[in-house]
């Protein structure tokens, strides 16, 4: 029982500091994502208090960024999906402005849904005319030079799966517009903050920014080509480093 209290005091609290940054932020949160051109600025702060909510909840980042990011060029960012804390994680360390691709209904807050729903790209699973829609806008998006956050393995996988088959979407996108993909590998968050089990591991969350991969002259048909490269070089960094 007093497990069972712990856990959901712990995960409750993440999610009290995520939305009080947002309640606080609102009045002027709401002008800020009703404009593409103020976009950025609402980006901005998610970033600043993000890392502030890490701290706030006992973690930090350890950052590897080998290859410098071309800031004025649209990309798909593809990182493991490994618990809900992806999210602000990516939001902290990453250098970019981007918008996410996913599903609706993430959360149980109806003011952070709103949010979510308002400044990131949402679909219905079941609806396939809702993903199309998605696949529109993102396709929109990154012709007017703004990059995409796309999971590929669709949702956080069962805790015995190191990673998930991926999905192309991701990657016929990326064809499509001739854009590179980035992929992102998260080594703890799924042993430091697991969507089921109570284990209580702060410090340091370590993330590896990889190589742009270019997508240059592909055609549709290299889309399981290039999803196997980014499934390669995120299941190669989870193995050399997950148990250090």
């Amino acid at each position: 029982m007093f497990s069972k209290i712990a856990f959901i005091l712990w995960r409750s609290w993440l999610w009290i500091s995520v939305l009080f940054g947002l309640i606080a932020f609102a009045p002027i949160g709401v002008f800020l994502v009703s404009f593409e051109r103020t976009y950025p600025l609402f980006h901005l702060f998610c970033k600043c208090w993000c890392r502030i909510v890490l701290i706030l909840n006992g973690f930090w980042y350890n950052l590897n960024l080998t290859h410098k990011i071309d800031n004025l060029k649209a990309c798909i960012i593809c990182p493991n999906h490994t618990s809900k804390l992806d999210i602000i994680l990516l939001f902290a360390v990453f250098p970019k402005t981007f918008v996410f691709i996913g599903k609706k209904g993430v959360s149980k807050f109806s003011f952070f849904e709103w949010f979510y729903n308002k400044t990131m790209i949402t679909f219905d699973r079941e609806s396939i005319a809702s993903s199309f829609q998605a696949y529109r806008k993102a396709d929109k998006l990154l012709k007017s030079g703004v990059s995409i956050v796309i999971f590929p393995e669709g949702k956080v996988p069962d805790r015995s799966v190191r990673l998930e088959k991926f999905k192309l979407g991701a990657f016929k996108l990326a064809i499509h517009n001739q854009v590179p993909i980035i992929p992102v590998t998260f080594v703890d968050n799924k042993n430091k903050y697991p969507e089921d089990d109570l284990k209580l591991k702060l410090g340091s969350l370590r993330v590896f920014i990889h190589k742009p991969i270019s997508t240059n002259r592909l055609k549709s048909e290299s889309a399981h080509n290039l999803s196997d490269q980014v499934f390669r070089t995120i299941d190669n960094t989870l193995v050399s480093y997950e148990n250090r």
